[in-house]
Formats: structure tokens, C-alpha cells, sequence
């Protein structure tokens, strides 16, 4: 994990706090970690379906780009 910085960011306040009750999260900054680590996570699931038989190159993601 890198190291913590704090960040002035202009976000949807609505569409943070729907993320927030969804997840269950206590903070803001949880919804923001969590959605990276997510981001994270999609972007080695996609790496590894490249080097998946075709049938599974289906998949996509919201999160990742098709470039990956």
C-alpha cells in the first residue's frame, strides 16, 4: 500500500453517499479506497482473461478500459 496523502477532489456528493450506504462504509475516504482497490483488482482480472481461452474474453468492466 502506498502511503496516504490528503487530496481536495470535487466529487458528486449524491452518488458518494449512495456508494457510502451501499458498501456500508463508515467514511468518504473508505468509499474512495475501496473503489480503488476495486479498480486495482478489475485491472488484474482483465491482464489475466487476455491469457484466457477465448470463451472467456467476454468479461467487461466499468472500472477498466478495453486497453486495460
Amino acid at each position: 500500500m502506498g502511503r496516504k496523502v490528503r487530496k481536495t477532489l470535487n466529487i458528486d456528493a449524491a452518488k458518494l453517499k449512495r456508494v457510502r450506504a451501499y458498501l456500508g462504509l463508515d467514511t468518504e475516504t473508505d468509499v474512495i479506497d475501496r473503489m480503488l482497490e476495486d479498480y486495482d483488482f478489475e485491472r488484474e482480472l482483465s491482464r489475466l482473461l487476455k491469457r484466457a481461452p477465448r470463451s472467456l474474453r467476454t468479461l467487461r468492466s466499468p472500472l477498466t478500459s478495453p486497453a486495460g
